[in-house]
């Protein structure tokens, strides 16, 4: 490896260019240097630049090097076999490149080859053990093979050698909570945070599992942090809003939402989480919260929370006649199943309004669509289907 190499595999890319510009002023077609700066222009997402500069560099012979390049750019616009085949071009030329082994197995895994693909990735890791990059992505992909405790054991090892690796916390984290082992899944966020404290992703990660461990002073804790971190992330001042909500917060998420929107910062969630308030209130503002989450499903065309919150805020608001509001509620929850027609929630939201306008026929269908869903029988949602079917059928 030469010194320009070394630089780059150290992390130093300012010296590392500083140097190969110094160098091509001297000699326009050191092939070293282009090498490097055509590396530089890849990571830069300049792919024409970089196939220039390389095609200098190969005009004085072809090396280990520029195959790796070559092959990089072909994997960069797509072209995997065409990466693939250099990648081995450089592997039969020199067995022992780790970076041809790791790129190998990376164009075999998008070739869905994974059992190739961990042979090639394992090579990698083999030839550079302290590389933590090639380790991750092979415990990635053996978690992906469905090899659990090896993925498990490769990512903790990625760890060892790299405390502050984000990804591998994170991945490992969901691994762990996949084999639904919350408590080590949360852990492993910790041991993260006290490497990178306050980092964004890790933190939401933490309220995330908190919340599902019903842990709502440690899911305050971390949503509170971000948000402080993100002051204008929507997504991150809803959230805290969301737990202010869950611990009895009500002024405090209110004043939070307004500020949001006094600063032009506005979602669907934050929204959401603003009706919530106004309906919290005594006596309740109900025509605050319904023009909230009609805002809210102006904000997200796509989305179909809000739709569907306020239809239900619609089916329990007092009214005169009694039944003022069902026609209204029948038309957003439409809506909401427009929106989300795969979404059990609106449709028995709407199969409940439907009885109540006495549309039974239409009720029933609904109720069987949810029914028909892969839900647990022990979700409050599946045993309130089966509450209005048992009670459509006696009707």
């Amino acid at each position: 490896m030469n010194s320009l190499e070394t630089l780059l595999a150290q992390g130093q890319v300012a010296q590392a260019r500083a140097e190969a510009e110094k160098l091509l002023a001297k000699n326009p077609n050191h092939r070293d240097a282009l090498v490097v700066m055509a590396k530089l222009a890849l990571v830069e997402n300049k792919v024409p630049q970089a196939e220039g500069l390389l095609a200098k560099a190969e005009a004085q012979g072809a090396t280990a090097e520029t195959g790796l390049v070559r092959a990089n750019i072909a994997a960069q616009k797509g072209q995997l076999d065409a990466a693939l085949k250099a990648y081995q071009g450089v592997l039969a030329a020199d067995p022992n490149r780790a970076e041809a082994w790791f790129g190998k197995g990376m164009m075999l895994i998008k070739q869905d080859k994974a059992p190739q693909a961990l042979e090639a990735l394992s090579q990698a890791a083999k030839l550079a053990p302290q590389n933590p990059v090639f380790r991750y992505r092979l415990g990635q992909v053996q978690l992906e093979a469905g090899k659990t405790d090896a993925g498990l054991a490769t990512l903790r090892e990625v760890l060892t050698l790299a405390p502050r690796f984000v990804p591998a916390y994170l991945s490992l984290s969901h691994a762990l909570a996949a084999e639904e082992k919350l408590v080590d899944a949360r852990r492993v966020l910790e041991q993260g945070l006290k490497a990178v404290p306050n980092q964004p992703r890790m933190l939401a990660s933490v309220t995330v599992l908190s919340m599902a461990l019903r842990d709502l002073r440690t899911s305050y804790q971390a949503a509170s942090a971000l948000a402080a971190q993100r002051p204008k992330d929507a997504d991150a001042q809803a959230n805290l809003a969301q737990l202010m909500l869950a611990r009895g917060q009500i002024e405090q998420a209110r004043h939070l939402c307004q500020t949001m929107a006094s600063l032009g910062v506005a979602s669907e969630s934050l929204k959401m989480a603003e009706a919530t308030c106004y309906e919290s209130q005594e006596p309740p503002a109900y025509d605050k919260a319904i023009t909230a989450y009609e805002q809210g499903m102006g904000l997200a065309p796509d989305g179909w929370r809000a739709a569907n919150n306020l239809g239900q805020l619609l089916l329990r608001v007092p009214a005169e006649p009694a039944n003022a509001n069902l026609p209204r509620a029948v038309t957003v929850l439409e809506e909401a199943v427009r929106r989300a027609p795969d979404r059990p929630e609106p449709l028995l939201n709407l199969a409940l309004a439907q009885a109540r306008l006495g549309q039974e026929q239409k009720a029933k269908e609904l109720v069987q669509k949810v029914l028909a869903m892969p839900l647990a029988e022990d979700t409050d949602l599946h045993e309130e289907a089966v509450r209005l079917s048992q009670a459509l059928t006696k009707a």
